[in-house]
């Protein structure tokens, strides 16, 4: 089969681990037999704005990651701040790529159109589906569907329509999937992220690790792997940390990853004079990952809004427990589960009594431990969920009949 991907979300070597599950997604579809070429959207960044911080970020002239098998071809668009702008952003990306992507359609002849992300990737991938003449399945990532659909009236409707112009969707988690269903009038196929159960797996004694890392022995180590943004509940677990320490400190929270708020919150740490309690480690390198989380007792997240975040099938591969909330995906995907305990969103106190649950009792931790290693590899592992997603897009070109056009 011949894929042709859309997604602006894959890893750049500045900051490679976003998108990462993107690239890890297609990287295991290509290894059981898919011709897969990936169209990058990448925001195009004028020379005089590549002088703020703000906009070096989007600086289109950063390279991407390479993964074995994949060709990824950037492609430059317009796009101004502002959430307004999703309702245009797939409009402008797929005049940017249209032709490029005729020219590779020309020379591979792709069988569907695959994009993840609704905005702009999926708006996108509805207009080369009719530019081309070929099916197009989306994958909904959550943030989509949840969020950015519902931050204006204009954009939801544009929503609806793109949900509905796409011959399959593809989500991560049921309520992201129940999103879509209510309006598509096509069923979603529910997947979750792209898991290495060998690279994330238990070990047994974690002081070497610890050692190498820079973490004490004798400490409970909690951890938060992902975006610092304020959605990610960052603020309610510094609240719940700062609490933690009036009675205990014999735990720590290291903060992996970097994003807006993080000059915020650094200032707020030392501020409150929680050095001790937290330690925000900054960006890690992917292949870093895996020792933070096998170093590691237990995992935090105290999010308001996800579809399936792939930082939680990590750590629970790697036999964590996991303390988060219910919203989005995660009560789908892990209820039921006994290594993880799962709290109201913004309820600081029950946040900070299931971590104090966890931290205090080790025989818990370890068979909480235990039962989230096993439903990791049940439920998240990488080479189940691309097997599903062929299939699923297999399904879709066989059923539309679409022909192949060259325009």
């Amino acid at each position: 089969m011949r894929i042709l991907a859309i997604s602006h979300l894959f890893p750049r070597l500045e900051e490679e681990r976003c998108g990462i599950f993107v690239a890890r997604q297609l990287s295991e579809m290509h290894r059981l037999g898919a011709d897969i070429t990936v169209i990058v959207p990448v925001v195009w960044c004028p020379a005089f704005l590549r002088f703020f911080k703000r906009w070096q970020a989007y600086d289109h002239r950063r390279p991407l990651c390479k993964y074995d098998g994949l060709k990824t071809i950037p492609v430059p668009y317009i796009r101004p701040p502002g959430n307004w702008y999703n309702r245009w952003a797939g409009l402008v990306t797929f005049w940017a790529m249209r032709k490029k992507a005729l020219e590779l359609h020309k020379e591979r002849e792709f069988d569907v159109i695959y994009a993840t992300d609704l905005f702009p990737d999926g708006d996108a991938a509805v207009r080369l589906s009719r530019y081309l003449s070929l099916p197009a399945a989306c994958l909904c990532i959550g943030v989509d569907v949840n969020v950015t659909a519902h931050s204006s009236n204009t954009i939801y409707r544009h929503f609806v329509r793109t949900v509905r112009a796409l011959d399959g969707i593809l989500a991560c988690g049921k309520s992201v999937a129940d999103g879509t269903d209510a309006v598509s009038g096509k069923r979603a196929l529910c997947v979750y992220g792209v898991v290495d159960a060998e690279e994330f797996s238990p070990v047994r004694d974690k002081r070497a690790l610890r050692s190498e890392l820079r973490l004490p022995a004798g400490k409970v180590i909690a951890l938060y792997a992902g975006y610092l943004q304020e959605r990610k509940g960052i603020y309610e677990m510094l609240e719940v940390f700062c609490r933690i320490r009036e009675t205990d400190r014999d735990i720590l929270l290291c903060v992996c990853g970097t994003g807006a708020e993080e000059e915020k919150f650094r200032r707020l740490v030392h501020e409150r004079g929680l050095e001790d309690v937290i330690r925000v480690v900054g960006e890690v390198h992917p292949e870093q990952m895996s020792k933070w989380m096998k170093a590691s007792d237990l995992f935090v997240l105290a999010t308001h809004t996800e579809g399936m975040p792939n930082a939680v099938m990590e750590a629970m591969a790697c036999g964590l427990p996991v303390v988060t909330t219910e919203v989005g995906g995660l009560p789908e995907a892990l209820g039921g589960c006994e290594g993880v305990i799962l709290v109201p969103p913004r309820d600081v106190d029950k946040f900070k009594d299931a971590v104090l649950q966890v931290v205090h009792d080790t025989q818990l931790r370890r068979r909480m431990g235990l039962a989230a290693r096993q439903w990791a590899e049940k439920r998240f592992e990488a080479h189940q969920n691309a097997r599903r997603i062929l299939a699923f897009l297999s399904e879709i070109a066989e059923r539309t009949g679409k022909q192949k056009s060259y325009h």
